[in-house]
């Protein structure tokens, strides 16, 4: 700032030490804010884990995605190529039953694994 008052832009790109004094305790006003909205969204809220019938579903569609994604890719290529016996189309189905499976125990090993606990950044820690 100048002595008359109005602002005048720093060539030098660098800020007061009243203005960085500003900044800093703007910066941690907004800090507490986000603080206390976090802590509001998340008193009410408690871990949810999906029930049996969405674990079920989700796990059957999995697989059979897998087994029509992997029949239609193998039927079309047998169209395309033009054979007379669906070799393609057996290849890919199968290909395709083994994705599906492989999907449901990814599914099912992360719903057996509990979450990864939560640590503080390594910035906050340099902060303090």
């Amino acid at each position: 700032m100048s002595v008359d008052g109005s602002k005048q832009h720093d060539p030098r790109g660098e800020i007061t030490p009243e203005d960085r004094e500003a900044l800093r305790r703007r910066s941690e006003a907004i800090g507490q804010r986000l603080d206390e909205v976090k802590r509001e969204r998340d008193a009410g809220r408690r871990p949810s884990r999906p029930s049996a019938a969405g674990r079920g579903l989700r796990a059957s569609a999995e697989l059979i995605g897998g087994i029509v994604a992997g029949g239609l890719i193998g039927w079309y290529l047998d169209k395309w190529l033009g054979t007379d016996k669906p070799v393609m189309f057996v290849l890919f189905f199968l290909l395709g039953a083994a994705a599906g499976i492989l999907n449901v125990i990814r599914v099912a090993m992360r719903e057996k694994t509990p979450p990864a606990p939560s640590v503080p950044d390594d910035d906050e820690d340099e902060n303090r």
